[in-house]
């Protein structure tokens, strides 16, 4: 499994599941796991900055 394309709920590699989480810019609607690709997760959203 590619680490670029590889869904984080699905990722076992705790080293590539830590990458993939770095610097998050979406979370998955479905269980919460967080990417900074939308590619990552099975239904993206994007997380809003602090304001």
């Amino acid at each position: 499994m590619k680490g670029s394309t590889a869904k984080v709920c699905a990722v076992t590699d705790e080293s590539l599941l830590a990458n993939l989480g770095r610097n998050p810019e979406v979370i998955c609607a479905r269980c919460g796991a967080t990417s900074h690709n939308k590619e990552n997760v099975c239904e993206p959203v994007a997380i809003e900055p602090d304001h």
